[in-house]
């Protein structure tokens, strides 16, 4: 068997970003979120900006906001 080369997982990827970019993905999804087109793209906008901001809080100590979907 072949040895498998080490790949940092996604999440430690995110959590490795400076706070800038962080932010600048938490408000890409934040647009998504409120303007996506269909319920589904806009579910996975809202699903991806919950784990960021959970990334955020976990790296930067930064406190997540409550969020519920459907509400803005």
């Amino acid at each position: 068997m072949a040895k498998r080369s080490f790949k940092l997982s996604e999440e430690d990827a995110i959590a490795a970003l400076p706070l800038s970019d962080l932010n600048h993905a938490i408000r890409c999804c934040i647009l998504g979120y409120e303007t996506g087109g269909t319920s589904q793209g806009r579910k996975a906008f809202y699903d991806r900006l919950v784990w960021l901001e959970k990334i955020r809080e976990k790296t930067h100590d930064i406190p997540a906001k409550r969020r519920r979907f459907g509400r803005k």
